[in-house]
């Protein structure tokens, strides 16, 4: 039985002609459109697809499959729209991934999608970190990282600035950053501090390594030696503070990533749209990684 998902890249890929142009519509990398069309047609036992420099072409059977995926997707879409019930008569459950515990911090989400969305049971699953995103079920998640992971669908909703912290007695006593002591973390599918140190540092001395960005915030702000925060948790946090801000800064992506499987689901767009259109208010003063106390 052929996965209607892998239809649908089938199509975007077939109108756009290149990768790059489904991967933006669907919000997915490139790897996962290219992942997407193999296996469609390892499904197939045909080649759909004539790969060249310029882009991608269809074949005599690609074309054939193109005219018949193209009517049912015109009549999906029609009974979407038919069938689709209003706001105030969407029930159900709408699963929300976070980084971090605690939930003040989605106190502005929360409060949108309920005002317009009042019959909605929401639950939040609240993580670490991402290390466990992509076996997770989920519908809807905010994630801040460099790397959406490649089975979620992510938009971009802004970015989020990172510096170095410390202690202010740790960061008064050394005077030399060279001289700093790291705490270093890495998380899954994103990439680590230490290659964002070692942009700023040659030879930078690490002296605990985590897999959890709340391990290396809590090590820190009792002095031991620096690590790399984003500003909004650096910033809150009275017992840090940042080392040259304007020297040492680097970006990362704060996205809105969407399971799947959840693709075809009315409410999960329906909730989707509603976060896109009120993306700057909603996300006004949130981090989604939670300060230790």
């Amino acid at each position: 039985m052929l996965d209607w998902g892998n239809l649908e890249y089938f199509i975007s890929c077939a109108n756009h002609g290149t990768l790059s142009g489904c991967a933006k519509e669907m919000g997915v990398n490139h790897s996962t459109v290219s992942r997407k069309i193999e296996k469609l047609e390892k499904e197939l036992n045909t080649k759909l697809f004539e790969r060249k420099n310029s882009g991608y072409s269809l074949t005599v059977h690609g074309k054939d499959l193109y005219k018949e995926v193209q009517k049912i997707d015109f009549k999906i879409t029609a009974l979407k729209e038919k069938f689709i019930p209003n706001s105030e008569q969407m029930t159900g459950k709408l699963v929300l991934y976070k980084q971090g515990e605690g939930g003040r911090n989605m106190t502005n989400i929360i409060t949108k999608i309920r005002q317009n969305f009042p019959n909605l049971e929401i639950h939040i699953v609240n993580c670490a970190d991402d290390s466990e995103m992509t076996t997770e079920m989920f519908d809807l998640g905010f994630v801040g990282t460099t790397q959406p992971p490649e089975d979620s669908i992510a938009t971009l909703l802004s970015e989020i600035n990172m510096h170095i912290y410390g202690t202010k007695e740790y960061i008064n006593k050394i005077k030399d950053p060279k001289d700093f002591e790291w705490i270093a973390y890495k998380r899954k599918d994103q990439m680590g501090t230490n290659s964002v140190i070692k942009t700023f540092f040659q030879d930078p001395n690490i002296i605990i390594s985590s897999n959890s960005y709340q391990d290396a915030h809590a090590v820190v702000r009792y002095g031991n030696g620096v690590t790399v925060l984003t500003e909004l948790d650096g910033d809150q946090d009275s017992r840090l503070v940042p080392y040259e801000k304007d020297k040492y800064c680097f970006k990362i992506g704060f996205y809105l990533i969407q399971h799947e499987l959840s693709r075809s689901n009315p409410i999960v767009s329906a909730v989707k749209k509603l976060i896109l259109e009120h993306a700057d208010e909603m996300i006004q003063g949130t981090n989604f990684v939670a300060t230790p106390n």
